[in-house]
């Protein structure tokens, strides 16, 4: 029978941190370490015992050995090969490393630009911390004006398409959002001449920070620099979104055709449709064309809980604004909450919150107040996700939520 193999501290510190960080579960007891054990098993269909959880996170006895086996397996939880590519990663590239690279770049020492390039292409950026560190180098390019550094940055071969990746390279772009909404000319230039060649500023930012109030602005740039469908269903998006442009400045002819332009890509896509999408369509065929059946239609179709959370957040928020903004809604009425798993990554986590949101306002405005007021104490005022960008929408109706339940 094989030995069992050591696993050094720092080896033990970073798989932990892999692990709660992948499946979203802060492990402090035993409970935490059945519920990762399900998630693991549910996720990769690998089965990993609650007990050997127990002993990597200290609540029992610990040796800090295991098998290889049992290694090879934790490694591949959270998106590595084999345990061996893991060790690998973590002795080559460890925070201490980074964080003095970063510091090397931020004082523009001799060779940095390369250095730095060379180390945002190892960070760990399929976790937060690695999403943190590629954030905190590219505000420091921006403070630098180093644009020659960003362009190839934004060109990378990330690995988009991977959950775990998306949401911590969202976070580390937020910085071009930031500085955008602060009118830094230099940034919304930059994004406007590389937009259209750079997949992860398509998919990382402007699909990500869809701040609608900027459509006159940068936003709008940023839509008009993007001619091609580099991504699925980019044209769809940008197309609904100049529809929403037009309709806000009541220039309903030219939403019309942005419409029709949108719904000839929708026909035309042999991709799934995203639900955000579906909703935008379902509104706005109501809103131009009088037609409630396809809102009620693609809302119909949709069985993930997650996706009819995406649905009914973005149509409720719409139809509130652009039709009706004391609208009851019917579709609303058929959301179970028991459908949603309790373990939710950060996107679904703020997209959640939102949806009791949803259900507390719809509930108010059909003057059901107590339904109102239980869905509203379910809901965290400080977790929006990505809708934050839309919480000068929501901050009038939490303030009237309060203060109906404060008379109750």
């Amino acid at each position: 029978m094989p030995a069992p193999i050591t696993i050094s501290t720092n080896e033990q510190e970073w798989i932990k941190k892999y692990l709660q960080e992948t499946y979203d579960i802060t492990v402090v007891d035993a409970f935490d370490c059945q519920a990762l054990s399900d998630a693991i098993l549910k996720e990769k269909g690998t089965t990993i015992s609650y007990s050997t959880f127990r002993r990597l996170f200290d609540l029992v006895a610990n040796t800090n050995t295991q098998s290889r086996f049992v290694l090879n397996t934790l490694a591949a939880a959270v998106g590595f090969k084999n345990w061996e590519v893991f060790k690998h990663h973590v002795a080559s590239f460890d925070t201490n490393v980074i964080n003095q690279n970063i510091q090397i770049y931020s004082r523009q020492l001799p060779n940095s630009s390369i250095l730095i390039l060379e180390t945002i292409k190892k960070l760990p950026i399929t976790t937060w911390m690695g999403g943190y560190q590629l954030q905190n180098i590219i505000a420091i390019a921006i403070e630098n004006n180093d644009f020659d550094l960003l362009q190839k940055v934004v060109h990378l071969p990330f690995e988009i398409e991977k959950q775990n990746v998306y949401e911590h390279l969202v976070i580390g772009f937020q910085s071009f959002y930031f500085q955008s909404i602060k009118n830094n000319e230099a940034v919304i230039q930059f994004v406007t001449s590389t937009i259209g060649t750079s997949i992860v500023l398509q998919k990382c930012l402007l699909q990500a920070y869809v701040d609608e109030k900027y459509l006159d602005r940068f936003l709008g740039k940023w839509f008009d620099a993007v001619q091609e469908n580099t991504l699925p269903d980019l044209l769809l998006f940008k197309n609904l979104l100049l529809c929403q442009k037009s309709f806000n400045h009541k220039e309903m002819d030219k939403a019309s055709v942005y419409f029709k332009v949108a719904l000839k890509e929708f026909k035309k896509s042999n991709e799934v449709i995203h639900p955000i999408l579906k909703a935008r369509i379902g509104v706005w065929e109501l809103v131009l064309n009088t037609n409630k059946q396809k809102l009620d239609f693609y809302f119909e179709s949709l069985d993930n809980p997650f996706d009819i959370a995406d649905f009914a957040v973005i149509g409720s928020r719409l139809l509130w604004t652009y039709y009706d903004a004391k609208l009851p809604i019917s579709f609303l009425d058929t959301i179970t909450l028991k459908e949603f798993p309790s373990v939710k990554d950060f996107f679904q986590k703020g997209r959640y919150n939102l949806l009791l949101l949803t259900l507390a306002i719809n509930h108010y405005l059909k003057e059901e107040h107590q339904q109102a007021e239980d869905y509203f104490k379910l809901f965290n005022a400080t977790t929006f996700g990505f809708d934050i960008v839309n919480i000068e929408f929501y901050l009038p109706l939490i303030e009237r939520l309060t203060s109906k339940n404060k008379l109750m």
